[in-house]
């Protein structure tokens, strides 16, 4: 059973499209298949049936009138009025028996069947058709006592074609009806995918202009919750962002009152710790406002991916620190909140030049996106703390925390701007020895 449903799920379609479409087509073939099968193979076998019964029986009364006007003129006059009357053409070869060379009967052909049945029925001498004949006419040829009647009718006498007009009528309006019914699905479908498209280009951090509820009730049902949804979302981040800017703000005021009363108190040696943590926590804010800044909504364009990593590595070589930038290929152009991306890969190299003396940053095209990795020579994360440096204002162990100026809020803020991007960002051994942060984003 759980093969079977397997096979079945490889053979149907994946699409919604291809589902809809598969439900008009299966039930239209199967009800095609027993309409034909039942009523016009029921159909044809009589009309061809009688047909053929109508030719035998022209033969058999020529047959008669052989034996009973044989070597008379009168035989070569019925011969004339059989020509005329009933369309066929009768001659008698004198001494002549069944050929073997004729084709053999197709036993899948109505019409060989019909008549061979009914010639069976009607005629007692051995006969053999050959209705494969170029000149769109049937042969029926009779041995008699002393030669071979050969008979010629046109295959329209024995053969119907109505038969095969009602299918094509019947097959032909199936297949436009199917069509006007697959560019209705396809419309209906069109409103479903761009809710999807809008959904993840969202995921990813990109604006999807133009994009408003159509289709069905139910489809603009669910486009409406989406655009509630995002609403929800966007706002709740502007307010905690608002929250959290306002607040480190506000520390500013106290601190700049300690820094001046400190100046005041030159030569102590507890004002010297406590301007040591003044410049702590003014750090500390420097990072909540950085984290603060990653949070708030930016307007996505097109960015030079290329160029934005030259543009960080510049930026840490003016600082006097050596960074290698190797790319596979250039121009690559995506959609990005530039000034965030900017600021996520900054704080990355920031991160490895703390802990390292050798850092190297990668970007390469892989399947379905782009891979960028940052190594350092550093001293590395253990393994089982790597999924905790992810989160706000945490310290790994001291291998890695030994700087100053580090609030914890690095990787945060570059794994927050990565996902908003629709990317994700992984941790892992780098080939240097140290740590490799590996950023993947969509194409």
């Amino acid at each position: 059973m759980g093969r079977v449903s397997g096979l079945l799920k490889r053979i149907l379609p994946r699409s919604l499209f291809g589902r809809w479409l598969l439900m008009l087509v299966v039930p239209v073939l199967l009800l095609q298949g027993i309409v034909t099968y039942a009523f016009y193979e029921r159909h044809w076998d009589t009309v061809s049936r009688r047909l053929a019964l109508g030719l035998a029986g022209d033969i058999a009364m020529m047959i008669e009138l052989y034996e009973r006007t044989k070597g008379t003129p009168q035989f070569d006059e019925y011969v004339s009025l059989a020509y005329a009357r009933m369309q066929i053409e009768v001659r008698v070869q004198a001494g002549a028996k069944l050929p073997d060379d004729l084709p053999p009967p197709r036993h899948w052909s109505i019409l060989d069947r019909m008549l061979n049945q009914a010639l069976s029925e009607i005629i007692d001498e051995p006969f053999a058709i050959d209705t494969q004949r170029n000149d769109d006419n049937i042969a029926v040829l009779v041995e008699l006592p002393d030669g071979l009647m050969v008979t010629l009718a046109r295959a329209k006498r024995v053969y119907s074609t109505s038969t095969y007009i009602f299918i094509m009528w019947m097959a032909g309006g199936s297949l436009l009806l199917l069509g006007i019914a697959a560019i209705f699905l396809r419309n209906q479908i069109r409103p479903i995918r761009r809710l999807a498209e809008a959904a993840d280009a969202f995921g990813k951090g990109r604006e999807m202009p133009g994009f408003r509820p159509s289709g069905a009730t139910e489809v603009r049902a669910a486009a409406l919750a989406f655009l509630a949804m995002r609403d929800r979302i966007r706002r709740h981040i502007r307010e905690r962002t608002e929250i959290l800017a306002g607040v480190s703000h506000d520390l500013r005021t106290p601190l700049t009152r300690m820094r001046l009363q400190l100046s005041l108190m030159e030569g102590s040696a507890e004002a010297e710790e406590l301007r040591r943590d003044v410049i702590e926590m003014e750090t500390m804010i420097n990072g909540y406002l950085a984290f603060a800044r990653g949070q708030t909504e930016q307007s996505t364009e097109l960015t030079d991916l290329g160029q934005l990593l030259q543009e960080v590595v510049d930026d840490a070589r003016r600082g006097g620190r050596q960074v290698e930038l190797n790319q596979d290929q250039a121009n690559i152009t995506l959609p990005l909140r530039r000034l965030g991306f900017k600021r996520a890969l900054s704080n990355l190299v920031e991160n490895a030049l703390r802990y390292g003396s050798r850092v190297r940053m990668e970007m390469a095209i892989v399947a379905g996106g782009i891979l960028i990795h940052i190594d350092d020579n550093g001293p590395g994360i253990p393994q089982k703390e790597r999924h905790k440096v992810f989160r706000p204002f945490h310290r790994a162990d001291p291998a890695r925390h030994s700087g100053q100026g580090n609030v914890g809020l690095g990787l945060s803020i570059a794994r927050d701007a990565v996902l908003a991007h629709g990317g994700e960002i992984t941790l892992e051994q780098s080939p240097l020895g140290g740590l490799r942060a590996s950023i993947r984003l969509p194409l």
